[in-house]
């Protein structure tokens, strides 16, 4: 997968523009992707996949070339802006919130995108999701014997020999042990029952997996769902939504637009979704990463 605006084009084209012409766009959509910020990328993502027109963008291409396109044109460019960004070397949490956005987004993609989304977007691109997980789950080894011998049959920390802060990364790790500790003990014994109602079980699983005081409490968050057996096929977007919500119909206005599923079901936000088919496992997995972006946009960006 080379990211080519020429071979992208051909998903949406008959007959390519000439050399000059895609020159032309291939210049413009590597300056925005260049200097995109995070709502811009969103709203990229969302005009790639789901076929929702980014006017922004659309307004920025038509000002540098300096005429109008056919709307899948614009769709195609939107794909190579997002390519172009996931390729780039992001700085801090944007590592992980890029390709999480364009994977929580990707689930729903419509049949027009596909072509398109094979050719700009890499599938490597995702595997940092899993690395950044692994790597901020994990706990130092930590030289108990120290530390528990000093504080063992101590009553206060005043009555130790320790300074606080050469042991602070210790005590840190002792916590976290602690947290992954209760975590398992809770989840060993924890079952859906027979009158439970997958797809709530599991969109609990996922709200209390980012929840939790320490949020990378789980070694690995997949295996942890695919630990329940909930049996049964799969249902519509739509029936899953009147199972979640029942005969509440007050709307929240502050789920993230890129959280489609959440958006679809709390929002009532993108309808074109309403027959798309997921299973409990793949439900709850899917509600989770969108959680999992909300928390992290939020930290870092508001």
């Amino acid at each position: 997968m080379n990211n080519n605006l020429t071979d992208i084009l051909t998903e949406v084209l008959v007959f390519p523009y000439d050399e000059s012409a895609i020159g032309n766009l291939t210049e413009v959509c590597k300056t925005y992707a260049e200097e995109i910020s995070l709502a811009q990328y969103e709203a990229c993502v969302l005009h790639l996949c789901l076929g929702i027109p980014d006017a922004s963008f659309i307004q920025a291409v038509n000002q540098v070339t300096g005429r109008t396109y056919p709307a899948q044109v614009y769709r195609a460019l939107a794909g190579h802006v997002v390519g172009l960004a996931l390729s780039a070397d992001q700085e801090g949490v944007d590592k992980i919130l890029y390709p999480l956005a364009m994977r929580n987004v990707l689930k729903c993609h419509q049949p027009g995108s596909a072509g398109i989304i094979n050719k700009c977007i890499d599938s490597s691109s995702f595997d940092i999701i899993e690395d950044y997980w692994r790597k901020s789950a994990e706990i130092p080894a930590i030289e108990p014997s120290a530390l528990l011998t000093e504080l063992y049959d101590k009553d206060s920390w005043a009555e130790s020999s320790l300074e606080i802060e050469e042991q602070f990364e210790d005590i840190k790790s002792l916590a976290k042990y602690y947290c992954r500790t209760q975590f398992e003990r809770d989840y060993s014994v924890k079952t859906i029952q027979a009158d439970q109602d997958a797809y709530v079980f599991m969109n609990d699983v996922a709200s209390d997996l980012t929840s939790r005081d320490w949020l990378y409490v789980a070694e690995d968050p997949v295996k942890v769902f695919k630990k329940f057996k909930t049996g049964g096929g799969a249902a519509t977007l739509s029936t899953i939504k009147s199972r979640l919500r029942g005969d509440n119909d007050i709307i929240e206005t502050n789920i993230d637009r890129i959280s489609v599923y959440r958006r679809f079901i709390y929002s009532n936000d993108y309808q074109e979704v309403c027959q798309n088919r997921v299973s409990p496992l793949y439900f709850g997995i899917a509600v989770f990463y969108e959680l999992l972006y909300e928390f992290l946009k939020s930290e870092n960006y508001e």
